[in-house]
């Protein structure tokens, strides 16, 4: 995994507006959410097969951190551009950082397992979804084989498909909420 920063939380009361970005960041860009439990500082994490669309590789079973430094500085090519190189720079400063003693206390939120997202598919089409085809048709593809391909070929194109955002938004917050509260974080 490689780290991925967004904003910086100095107080550890997480506001509603904090535990939203960690749902929508862990849900769309990054994988995994660090949160330092004295500071409050949030970094967020991509996975290598993410990085891997930017043109980046790790190789998290490396050793030896000046070969992985290494090996992502050569996978950015001659005409590397400003962004990348400060990319770069960011990646293993907070590398640096999630490793060192200061980040002792740390929490981590993964993005929910698969059998998990299913879980919130599962409900939505439970509760939002009234009965008729439109139900019949969700369950049929939550069934068959591709279930997360079948849902959304479905949802996208059907009048229901800002109440999966708004949905699936809530369940991640109450998702963050639920890792949260099991450090006992204080939140809004």
């Amino acid at each position: 995994m490689i780290l991925f920063r967004f904003k910086v939380y100095k107080d550890m009361l997480l506001t509603n507006e904090q535990i939203c970005e960690i749902a929508e960041t862990i849900d769309a860009t990054s994988d995994t959410c660090y949160i330092n439990s004295e500071t409050g500082e949030v970094i967020f994490m991509m996975s290598n097969e993410k990085l891997r669309d930017y043109g980046i590789s790790w190789d998290e079973d490396e050793e030896d951190e000046e070969e992985q430094s290494e090996k992502v500085v050569n996978t950015f090519n001659a005409d590397s551009t400003n962004w990348q190189d400060e990319f770069y720079s960011s990646v293993k400063a907070d590398m640096a950082k999630i490793n060192s003693w200061e980040w002792k206390h740390t929490i981590r939120i993964e993005k929910p397992e698969s059998h998990e997202a299913f879980t919130i598919m599962e409900r939505f089409v439970e509760e939002v979804i009234p009965e008729g085809r439109l139900k019949q048709d969700f369950w049929k593809a939550l069934s068959r084989s591709h279930p997360f391909r079948n849902f959304n070929a479905i949802v996208h194109n059907c009048a229901y498909r800002e109440n999966w955002f708004a949905f699936k938004q809530q369940a991640m917050e109450e998702y963050v909420r639920a890792k949260i509260n099991e450090h006992k974080i204080v939140h809004e």
